[in-house]
């Protein structure tokens, strides 16, 4: 629990540093809903598998919900190399999108994995 508070800090300090401007170009809105709206999906899905798990009385995590964090987890992973390879191309307002992005990632992987260790009663 102690990582994850300086965790949240840095990836909502990020969040402001990238956050869109009013003049935001349609390459970084679209990097932005590109690398955040696949995550929230998974996020709904782990926590009504979790919900489902729950209703059949069972108090422990849902192995598919586990799957889905792991699989949000490491599209984290790819939304960094991503980042990595469009600075790298001096691709800048994709670069900001994506770090926008990567940002809204973390912050909802640590919502999503409170969410499912309270709902497992851990």
């Amino acid at each position: 629990m102690t990582v994850i508070i300086p965790i949240a800090i840095i990836a909502c300090i990020l969040a402001w540093v990238f956050r869109p401007k009013t003049g935001t170009f349609k390459a970084r809105r679209a990097a932005i809903l590109v690398t955040a709206i696949p995550l929230v999906i998974l996020a709904i899905a782990a926590l009504v598998f979790q919900l489902l798990q729950n209703a059949t009385g069972d108090k422990e995590v849902s192995d598919i919900s586990n799957i889905c964090f792991i699989v949000g987890i490491g599209m984290i992973g790819a939304a960094i190399l991503a980042l990595l390879g469009f600075a790298v191309a001096r691709k800048v307002e994709i670069t900001k999108g994506l770090g926008f992005g990567l940002s809204i990632m973390v912050i909802l992987s640590i919502v999503e994995f409170v969410s499912l260790e309270a709902l497992a009663g851990v």
